[in-house]
């Protein structure tokens, strides 16, 4: 199956739609190993993929084969020939999914991890690939019902409280705060609107043509076990701060 971390946009929303479906239908076959799923990066140069890849090497027929399949794709060969016929040379890269693999960061995006009634993103922007508009991320996952919801969140330039819209009717759903400035910055969501049991997915999306900066980042569900005290204490302190 495609890979979130490919820069296509089509081809990293897929992604994240058949990992929606593994986790819905097919998590104990994945969890109890009776079921392999691989993922496979077509574009962009992802080092939360590659770093994680293992590569397999393909036969003389394999090779002639896969060509055969790119000469069918009459339109891409037209626009960019020489590139899609190099697939067919190059070895295969696949990533082995977990039910529940840790949270890789990328791209753009250098943390994102969950607390109990919060969502913390990190971000590092590129000043050589400034863009007109804001940058935007989207924030998807399920919600109690097991519903899917998306939110999209404005960056701004400089500290300030950011509206978080729901993707498909566009009202205000919350508030989120953003710390940091056009190049870097932190973002604390709330997430009460998704499940604590479900995956959620973030994107920063700053895109000046068709390809995306970096694809996905999915941030698995918690563990179920209690919170350290101190820890505790330090997750209510800041929320009351975002809440004053």
């Amino acid at each position: 199956m495609p890979s979130i971390s490919d820069t296509h946009p089509d081809h990293s929303a897929l992604a994240v739609m058949l990992r929606l479906v593994l986790s819905e239908s097919f998590s104990d076959p994945v969890a109890t190993g009776q079921t392999a799923v691989w993922s496979y990066v077509v574009h962009g140069r992802s080092l939360a993929f590659f770093d994680r890849a293992e590569t397999i090497c393909q036969s003389d027929i394999e090779a002639a084969t896969k060509l055969r399949a790119i000469r069918c794709h009459k339109t891409q060969l037209k626009l960019s020939r020489k590139r899609f016929l190099g697939y067919a040379g190059r070895p295969e890269r696949l990533v082995k999914l977990g039910a529940r693999d840790k949270t890789i960061a990328d791209g753009l995006i250098t943390s994102a991890f969950r607390l109990p009634h919060s969502l913390r993103v990190e971000l590092r922007l590129s000043p050589k690939a400034m863009r007109m508009s804001e940058p935007v991320l989207f924030v998807l996952g399920r919600d109690e019902a097991g519903a899917l919801r998306c939110m999209t969140v404005r960056i701004p330039a400089q500290s300030s409280r950011i509206e978080m819209l729901d993707s498909s009717s566009l009202d205000c759903i919350a508030e989120a705060q953003y710390c940091g400035n056009a190049f870097a910055g932190g973002l604390t969501i709330p997430v009460s609107i998704f499940s604590s049991a479900s995956a959620i997915f973030v994107k920063l999306e700053r895109r000046s043509w068709f390809f995306d900066e970096a694809g996905w980042v999915k941030i698995p569900p918690p563990e179920s076990q209690p919170i350290a005290k101190p820890q505790r204490d330090e997750v209510e302190a800041g929320l009351m701060s975002i809440g004053t």
